[in-house]
């Protein structure tokens, strides 16, 4: 694949590894700051058409491989150049082989589900016209020495035909473990304690961090040993006592009557008017006869019997009023 810059200025390696940043490995002396991005534009259009191509090859809806998916995931591309021949002087292409860690959930061959974080074949990509001559089994095994894998620890994302036909004539990878992903793995996978190893780039950029930070490492913190459980009691009758405590409600709920069992009649109206904290109800209503007896019965009040005394000229009504409350008993009718 043939682009109208030069390729070689820009990858001055067979194969050179890109990472999420897209720099170019090539470090000039001299170099302005406006010909770095050009130089990374570069590679930006590079990684586009080549995503393009491979699309278009596994007839795909969409390329899965560009710039900004490089740029917003940690994955890694390996780029194999054409060191043959000089077409107008500016080189070319052959075909990319993108990587990356992912987290997985796969079963195994008793269909139990594992979480694991494998290494996995994202994009495999060989122009059409120099398949069949070495350049992919090249790209794969370089691959292989520098993520420091085997061929059945990885997990191919949507293999096409073709790459599972290459891996089986070259690396015998040909019995797969049945998956509910669009992931497939072969036979291995989990024949030891499947751990993914870290990548060069990984290891590389934790080793330089580990020599510019010179901080001390903070000190373990001791995890404080765990109580055994005792056994399990079931609640007793003293520990439901709480529950039986009934909490008085506030005034004025709690003159309410506690008898289960309503009146046989409704209580008169004037039962509930003038209840306090320091009152009692009123008296229950009193017919008009009673009443009128009680009256009579009443003695005159001192004060009245004064004013008798003291008016003499007193109207006779008032007189004869003022005489029936002192009539007695047996000439009341």
């Amino acid at each position: 694949m043939e682009f109208p810059f030069d390729v070689d200025t820009l990858f001055p390696e067979p194969i050179t590894v890109l990472d999420q940043h897209l720099r170019t490995p090539a470090r000039r002396t001299g170099t302005t700051t406006s010909a770095r991005v050009n130089l990374q534009q570069q590679i930006m259009t590079i990684v586009d058409e080549l995503g393009k191509a491979s699309a278009k090859a596994q007839h795909l809806t969409g390329p899965i491989t560009s710039a900004s998916r490089m740029q917003s995931n940690r994955h890694v591309m390996y780029v194999l150049k054409d060191t043959s021949a000089r077409p107008a002087g500016k080189g070319a292409i052959i075909g990319f082989l993108k990587v990356g860690y992912k987290k997985l959930f796969v079963l195994d061959d008793r269909g139990a589900h594992n979480e694991v974080e494998p290494l996995c074949i994202l994009d495999f990509y060989i122009h059409e016209s120099l398949q069949r001559h070495g350049h992919g089994l090249k790209l794969f095994q370089y691959m292989l020495e520098k993520e420091r894998v085997e061929p059945h620890q990885l997990a191919i994302d949507r293999p096409s035909e073709k790459l599972l036909r290459f891996l089986n004539k070259h690396y015998n990878l040909e019995t797969t473990v049945p998956q509910v992903n669009n992931f497939v793995i072969f036979e291995g996978f989990f024949a030891h304690q499947h751990r993914s190893p870290a990548s060069s780039l990984r290891a590389t950029r934790c080793s330089r961090a580990a020599l510019v930070d010179n901080t001390p490492n903070a000190p373990a913190r001791k995890l404080l040993p765990k109580k055994a459980e005792g056994e399990i009691k079931p609640y007793s009758s003293s520990d439901r006592e709480f529950l039986k405590v009934a909490v008085e409600p506030p005034w004025p709920l709690n003159r309410a009557p506690r008898r289960a069992i309503p009146p046989a009649r409704p209580p008169p109206r004037s039962s509930s008017l003038g209840n306090s904290p320091d009152r009692g109800p009123l008296r229950p209503f009193v017919p008009e006869q009673e009443l009128l007896r009680s009256l009579r019965l009443c003695p005159p009040h001192p004060t009245a019997r004064l004013l008798l005394a003291t008016d003499p000229g007193g109207s006779p009504a008032q007189r004869r009023r003022t005489s029936s409350l002192t009539r007695p008993e047996n000439n009341r009718y």
